[in-house]
């Protein structure tokens, strides 16, 4: 696989390999699916790491058919994944839907193998099997298209997350607003404003034509502003991984203290 993108820059983030984050959908139709495969190819380019696009839906995902377009290398298959696995043109690992997908388990077996993990969960935030990976600390990206009721929707699952798992989960919380028309009908500004305070990052994924498009996806026909938003969100799970450091060093020097 040759990268022919033209890349600004490397993401943010100290130790990539071992990234595991969730993509959610605030509404449908907002974009988690190409948001997942994004933030899978800029950290793929642009960290030259092993990392996996991982449809993680239980209603017929199509991640795989979306951008799986080489099968993968029976050296870098996982056996208990099955025919489930092909590789993205950017070279990164697709992981396809399954029946009873197990995320916490997909996570594992993928960690195992010193690979990222980006989950694709649509819109099953409240589902018990991405329940695990939300406790663990996994990174949470809201993805949400710019239009009024899915805002609206958004929000009510931030709200949930709060009430579940308490405010410290909007540290590693990310808002990705996904255009999907050239021009944006909504105003964002009250909304980022409100928000940036509060979560980890908050970032607007441009109109890009190509993810338009039907059929499979080439991470060569993306624009260089979509790999630069998806980028910003990296750069994000990079400060959310430098917070997780620092809590663990406190944590080291207050026992120290005590005893």
């Amino acid at each position: 696989m040759n990268n022919v993108v033209a890349l600004r820059r490397s993401p943010k983030i100290d130790q990539p390999e071992h990234l595991s984050a969730i993509v959610v959908a605030g509404s449908g139709g907002a974009a988690a699916t190409t948001t997942c495969f994004g933030l899978a190819t800029a950290l793929r380019l642009g960290a030259d790491v092993q990392v996996a696009a991982i449809d993680g839906t239980t209603d017929g995902g199509n991640l795989l058919a979306r951008v799986g377009v080489e099968p993968i290398d029976s050296a870098r298959a996982v056996r208990q994944l099955g025919s489930r696995m092909a590789v993205s043109s950017a070279g990164a690992v697709v992981v396809g839907h399954g029946e009873a997908t197990d995320s916490a388990l997909v996570d594992s077996l993928l960690a195992d193998r010193s690979l990222a993990r980006i989950h694709d969960v649509g819109t099953a935030l409240r589902a018990r099997r991405v329940a695990p990976l939300i406790e663990a600390g996994a990174a949470i990206v809201v993805a949400v298209p710019p239009r009024a009721e899915p805002l609206a929707r958004m929000r009510g699952a931030v709200d949930w997350l709060v009430r579940t798992y308490g405010r410290d989960v909007l540290s590693h919380t990310v808002v990705a607003i996904s255009h999907q028309l050239p021009q944006s009908v909504v105003d964002l500004t009250p909304i980022r404003d409100a928000l940036s305070p509060l979560v980890a990052g908050f970032v607007e994924v441009p109109f890009d034509a190509s993810l338009a498009r039907p059929g499979t996806v080439d991470h060569r026909r993306l624009s260089v502003e979509s790999i630069d938003a998806w980028t910003d969100v990296l750069d994000a799970f990079g400060r959310i991984e430098a917070g997780h450091q620092d809590n663990d060093t406190a944590d080291r020097v207050g026992t120290g203290e005590l005893a």
